[in-house]
């Protein structure tokens, strides 16, 4: 058991390190990294008396990263409205986004979850690695500062801060897809729900899209939003590739 303790501290200090963060973090970003399904199974391991898993980080990291964010948007954005800054700030905080950012950190080899979980497909999950983003930026805010929490946002949010498209699911396939129909004097796409699977905290839906009735492609996603987005966006892909 020393031997696993001593080699998460030595992977968390060359994160830090290779994240010019101070090595002071290390508990709190232990517990970042701690998903609940870990503490568990994992009872009578050693704690460090701080928080056991990353849910309350999770809870203060989404709030520091929405005012970073809004903050960056009210500064640099000075001719966009209101709505247009809200439109903005979800297409940048949304869990895709944030995804991204954690792949790029690399956090899914760093995540501590229960077997369970991992077995699975947990280490991956978009929600869990999400989640590991905000309670990361809140474990900064708590050990270090507002500032220090807000140019580790500002570093690696930065290519989606510049253009939030680049975010999968923040581009409109839908209203791509109908207005090609329209010019194509095609009816209308309709989206319909033609299943759905999983636990009902991590469900997936599968959205089929009709075409003058005929049944064209599949989405599948985790919300029926983005699912109806990944139909039409398959075949938008579909009429590019002829």
């Amino acid at each position: 058991m020393s031997n696993s303790i001593d080699q998460r501290e030595t992977e968390l200090k060359k994160f830090l390190e290779r994240e010019n963060l101070p090595e002071s973090l290390i508990p709190l970003v232990n517990a970042a990294l701690t998903h609940k399904s870990y503490s568990n199974e994992f009872r009578n391991e050693p704690k460090i008396k701080l928080d056991k898993h990353n849910q309350r980080l999770e809870f203060l990291g989404d709030s520091v990263l929405g005012l970073i964010v809004a903050h960056y948007f009210y500064a640099s954005k000075r001719k966009v409205a209101e709505g247009g800054l809200t439109r903005l700030k979800s297409m940048t905080v949304c869990e895709s986004a944030l995804k991204l950012v954690a792949d790029n950190l690399g956090l899914g080899s760093l995540l501590r979850m229960g077997k369970g979980e991992i077995a699975t497909g947990g280490l991956t999950r978009t929600s869990n690695l999400a989640d590991a983003v905000e309670a990361l930026i809140g474990a900064i805010y708590v050990g270090a500062s507002f500032e220090v929490a807000q140019q580790f946002v500002l570093k690696h949010f930065h290519e989606i801060l510049e253009n939030p498209d680049i975010v999968e699911g923040n581009q409109d396939f839908k209203s791509a897809l109908q207005e090609y129909l329209a010019k194509k004097n095609h009816t209308r796409p309709e989206y319909q729900l033609t299943g759905s699977q999983g636990p009902d905290h991590d469900k997936e839906f599968t959205i089929t899209l009709f075409i003058d009735g005929k049944k064209i492609t599949e989405g599948v996603a985790r919300t029926r939003k983005q699912a109806e987005q990944n139909a039409a966006r398959e075949y938008l892909s579909q009429i590019k590739r002829k």
